[in-house]
């Protein structure tokens, strides 16, 4: 019965509130995204640019067209591009909300968003932590995507006592919730600080920045831990979808560590809400000594789900729970049901517009790639219908957080059933909350003002169903789903015989045998195109019966007695609408088609080789001469060959063995027989690098066989030869196919003919008596010998400790092809001379000077006080005698100073001795 508010009497001007499709586009996660209008069921979104670990915020339309989302820091808009002013929000994309977006009253283009920071690091005087803000976007900017207000960006709310240092160090928590005021216009937008809930109305004039405070038993200070993370900030805060219900998830209230208590001294809290005033009271415990996460309430407001993780005593994670409690129990924490346990930590919990409850979270050593969901949140304990990881997210990951909303647009939902066509369909609200009027649209053109409404579609199609609400003389904007009326699918009216083969058995004659039921899908259902699903049954009132399907029998059956007649259940898929068409199992005796050979090469060694079953087919077709109707498939087990599953690719990789042939004509198995797979060993030949010397052209190159194998193959170069061994007159690269004749495989392999060049010398680079000899690159291994050509070669091109002089470097190839050489001169400064006429070291002069390239330069020679004694060309002269003005110096050191022509100085010093 439609139950009436009394309280306050309304024009009958419609009033447009906040619609629930505003809430049918979500962004979180990684990239990840849901569209909630495209039915019961949302679609994957793979647009998204929000990368968030916790905190996001999106909205959309009352058409359910995206707006803009957020991550609390930057905003994106429909387009997925940073709006102008869109960056700079002073949430943060690791608090708990750290965004909420709240639609202004009476005006559909203006839109807050309330930011939380995370109030978790040590403060610097550069990054204080910014506690709750607001900013105003408004939707006729940039072209109407939207942009920021200037003048209306982070605004501060004051959500703590600004006379006190700690709490104005750290202003909040990491909570914000939002729930529709009584008079179904403005919003309560509502945060927690310590003992404290900040209610701030937002209106038709904006937002009120004096909130209403509440003062509550559970204290709950700052507590920042090692890490710098304020442990007792973390944690979600959701008003029921009635308004008079507030849950709170206190992930801890003290610091420490499992051993002394961190994560087993959270709580989950309940409180009354008093959506006229603002106002929270009546604290009740719901669960304690854990480290709960997400909360949410059920669309009725009568459950509440919590999220929470389970550690041990090295903080290592454990395991999560989902919890159920009765918001109207006296005892709330006694009415505790377990719906799941997991190895996903605990994650966010949120209800969308389908009436269901996602949940996030994930692995801790994977990715979140999925979503789970309560069907039925309503319903108490396993009645909830919870399914674990359902909601493939298609590459994308969530992570712990989702997207909050208005709590109240999830108030009031409804649902249908009977939707194939036919079916008279059953429209019912599923909110338990009073209301005024009722007005359903079908949109087919009918509508409905029952209570419960019942419709036939004439047509299969998808329809646009909405409910319109009037509460207290106020209409609500329409709920929406997308209705899709179904054709069952059209199936044969007469029986379909299924025959088998009876061959695979002890008794080839007792009309029994293995059945593949699905070979008579398509038959059934003249090979429709479209989706279906079918399940088989011993009767049509076994078919009947079984509303979930759970009994139908295995696809693989075998028959109890010749002609058994089955019955198949035939839905469309994804639907519940299905047609009922019977199967008779036959048998009869199978053609034996013996056994076939099919070779091919193992070309690696390595014992597996592909084959072609194309060839097996065209031998096995035209050996026996089978008709043109008859299919040749090929499996791995006989079982697989009776039933006619698991047919292995005509391209086919194996090492030798045995395949099963099938073979069937319009589904009736025809014949079997076995096809022995060979491979053959192809001689084992690599490609080839040889290295010629110039004189030696034209030599002759081959495939590499040896000559036992040469004449079972033939042979292709790329020179058009077609012998194993060619003659070539010029280096190259010589391409060589080998085929064998027999099997029709080859093998490809290069043969690399390089001309061995004579070494030619790029630079000579001395570095005091170390000689490096670079050549210009050339093809060929080359070793370096000093001064003989004869001598002992090195494969180094560095000499080293090279004594001063005139010195020439050989360079050969190690084939002995060619042979090169370069002179190159070492200037030597001795380090002493005996000037006593004994015919050694009689004189001082350089070494290794070559006069050819220095023909005028001069030494000269100083004593330790920088007097000039000699100065001579070292080319024309026999040096320095150790006479000045005639007269033989004193032993002692005496100094030289040298300056070739290209700039280069040499400056040292020698010893005079007798």
């Amino acid at each position: 019965m439609i139950r009436r508010f009394l309280l306050i009497i309304f024009c009958l001007t419609t009033i447009s509130l906040f619609s629930q499709n505003e809430s049918a586009i979500w962004y979180f996660g990684y990239n990840a995204g849901l569209d909630f209008n495209t039915g019961d069921d949302p679609s994957v979104l793979l647009n998204g640019q929000l990368i968030t670990k916790e905190g996001c915020a999106t909205i959309s339309d009352a058409n359910g067209s995206l707006l803009f989302y957020t991550d609390g820091r930057t905003i994106w808009d429909r387009q997925h591009q940073v709006m102008p002013n869109g960056e700079g929000l002073l949430g943060h994309s690791s608090s708990t909300e750290s965004a909420l977006i709240i639609p202004k009253p009476g005006n559909s283009n203006s839109y807050y968003i309330f930011t939380i920071d995370k109030p978790s690091y040590f403060l610097t005087e550069d990054e204080p932590i910014d506690g709750v803000n607001y900013s105003e976007v408004d939707m006729t900017l940039n072209n109407g995507l939207g942009d920021v207000v200037d003048t209306q960006k982070n605004i501060h709310l004051i959500t703590y006592d600004v006379n006190n240092a700690t709490q104005s160090e750290y202003k909040s928590s990491e909570k914000i919730t939002a729930v529709t005021h009584s008079d179904g216009s403005a919003v309560w937008v509502i945060t927690h600080f310590r003992n404290k809930f900040y209610a701030f109305l937002v209106d038709y004039t904006g937002v009120v920045d004096t909130p209403v405070v509440s003062s509550v038993q559970q204290m709950v200070e700052p507590r920042i831990n090692e890490e710098g993370a304020n442990v007792t900030a973390i944690g979600y805060l959701k008003v029921s979808p009635d308004g008079e219900k507030i849950a709170i998830a206190h992930s801890s209230t003290n610091l420490g560590s499992p051993r002394n208590g961190t994560k087993k001294s959270g709580k989950v809290l309940l409180y009354d809400f008093n959506n006229a005033t603002g106002v929270v009271s009546n604290q009740k415990n719901v669960i304690s000594n854990t480290y709960p996460y997400g909360v949410e309430f059920s669309p009725n407001s009568e459950l509440l789900y919590v999220t929470t993780s389970v550690f041990d005593e090295d903080d290592l994670f454990v395991t999560s729970y989902l919890y159920q409690y009765q918001t109207e129990a006296a005892n709330v924490e006694a009415t505790q049901q377990t719906v799941n346990s997991s190895s996903n930590v605990a994650g966010a919990l949120q209800l969308a517009i389908n009436g269901k409850i996602y949940r996030a979270g994930y692995p801790v050593f994977g990715e979140g790639e999925y979503l789970s969901v309560i069907n039925n949140p309503n319903g108490i304990g396993s009645a909830c219908n919870y399914s674990h990881n359902s909601l493939f997210l298609e590459g994308k990951t969530a992570q712990l957080g989702l997207p909050p909303f208005i709590q109240s647009i999830f108030l009031y939902t409804f649902d249908y059933e009977f939707t194939c066509l036919g079916d008279t369909t059953h429209f019912f609200i599923t909110s338990e909350e009073p209301y005024d009027t009722v007005e359903w649209n079908f949109g087919d053109g009918q509508t409905s003002t029952n209570e419960e409404a019942y419709h036939f579609y004439d047509q299969p199609g998808t329809y646009t169903a909405t409910l319109t609400l009037s509460i207290n003389g106020v209409e609500y904007d329409p709920m929406v789903k997308q209705i899709n009326i179904s054709e069952a699918p059209n199936v044969m009216q007469n029986t379909y015989d299924l025959v088998q083969c009876d061959s695979y058995d002890n008794d080839p004659n007792d009309g029994i045998a293995t059945f593949n039921l699905a070979l008579a899908n398509g038959p059934l259902t003249f090979n429709t195109s479209e989706a279906i699903q079918v399940y088989y049954y011993h009767s049509e009132a076994e078919a009947l019966a079984d509303e979930h399907n759970s009994n139908a029998l295995n696809n693989v059956y075998e028959n109890q007695y010749q002609g058994e007649i089955l019955y198949a259940k035939i839905y469309k898929a994804n639907t519940q609408c299905f047609n009922i068409a019977s199967i008779r199992l036959e048998t009869t005796q199978s053609v034996d088609l013996n056994s076939f050979e099919l070779e091919t090469c193992d070309l690696d060694n390595s014992g597996i080789a592909e084959f072609d079953l194309n060839n097996a087919v065209e031998n096995i077709v035209n050996t026996l001469n089978l008709p043109t109707n008859v299919n040749v498939t090929f499996h791995e087990t006989q079982q697989d060959a009776a039933i006619g599953i698991n047919a292995v690719p005509l391209n086919y990789t194996s090492s030798s063995t045995s395949l099963y042939i099938r073979t069937e004509s319009d589904n009736v198995c025809y014949g079997g027989g076995v096809l022995e797979l060979i491979v053959k060993d192809f001689p084992l030949i690599d490609d080839q690098t040889i290295n010629v010397c110039p004189s030696e052209f034209p030599i002759i190159i081959d495939s590499g066989l040896s000559n036992s194998d040469v004449s079972n193959f033939n042979y292709l170069w790329n020179t058009n030869d077609t012998t194993n061994q060619i003659y070539i007159n010029e280096p190259g690269i010589y391409n060589l196919t080998i085929i064998d004749p027999a099997l029709n495989c080859e093998k490809h392999i290069t043969v690399t003919v390089n001309q061995i060049e004579t070494a030619q010398v790029e630079s000579i680079i001395i570095n005091d008596y170390d000689v490096t000899i670079n050549l210009i690159a050339t093809i060929g291994d080359f070793v370096f010998s000093l001064d003989d050509p004869n001598g002992i070669y090195q494969p180094s091109n560095v000499f080293t400790n090279v004594e001063a002089g005139s010195h020439t470097v050989y360079i050969k190839d190690l084939f002995n092809c060619n042979i090169s050489y370069e002179t190159f001169n070492i200037i030597g400064f001795p380090k002493y001379f005996t000037p006593n006429n004994d015919g050694r070291h009689d004189t001082w002069n350089i070494k290794g000077l070559d006069p050819n390239d220095y023909p005028d330069i001069t030494i000269y020679i100083f004593n330790r006080y920088g007097k000039l004694l000699r100065a001579f060309n070292p080319n024309t002269s026999n040096g320095w005698d150790g006479l000045l003005h005639g007269k033989l110096l004193t032993p002692d050191d005496y100094w030289y100073y040298l300056k070739l022509p290209e700039g280069k100085e040499y400056r040292g010093h020698f010893s005079l001795k007798i």
